[in-house]
């Protein structure tokens, strides 16, 4: 019994150890999520800062040369932004390029050369010939009367099984 006692002790702590895992697990995503959100409203308020004091320096309210240089360089990625975009949307337009119609059926595009090659090509050997039955030797299928080669084990008509 002991044998036993020692399987359910381990299935047990095995058991343990799973929930103990997935309830970390869910902790750590959970905190995972809240530093998310909270990274979130930190952009979205770096944003609305960095839009106050565009207005403001270009209103004349804020003077400052490091200020006037970030704004410029902001000015020109979003330039070059519009400019991207515009790429972009030509490019989605233009269409597959046609292929050529031929108007001559005739024509041909590669060389024929009327010279015969200077080494003849070695002629191909037929393959050995088998002994095979004429092509007029048929047989009537005994179940359909359907006409077959002499050769065939199924008839062609019914599916039937034939003997030779």
């Amino acid at each position: 019994m002991s044998f036993l006692d020692n399987i359910s002790k381990t299935i047990g702590q095995g058991i343990d150890r799973a929930k103990f895992e997935a309830d970390k697990f869910q902790k750590v995503n959970q905190i995972r999520s809240e530093l998310s959100e909270l990274r979130k409203k930190i952009d979205g308020q770096r944003l609305e800062l960095s839009d106050k004091a565009t207005e403001l320096y270009r209103a004349g309210q804020i003077q400052s040369l490091t200020l006037g240089e970030l704004i410029q360089n902001i000015d020109a990625l979003r330039a070059q932004i519009t400019l991207k975009e515009e790429e972009l949307k030509a490019s989605q337009v233009v269409a597959p390029p046609t292929p050529p119609t031929n108007t001559s059926p005739s024509s041909q595009s590669v060389p024929v050369s009327v010279e015969p090659p200077t080494q003849p090509f070695p002629q191909p050997t037929p393959p050995p010939q088998e002994a095979a039955a004429p092509a007029s030797a048929t047989k009537a299928c005994p179940h359909c009367q359907s006409q077959m080669p002499e050769t065939s084990l199924f008839c062609p008509g019914c599916g039937a099984r034939v003997s030779q």
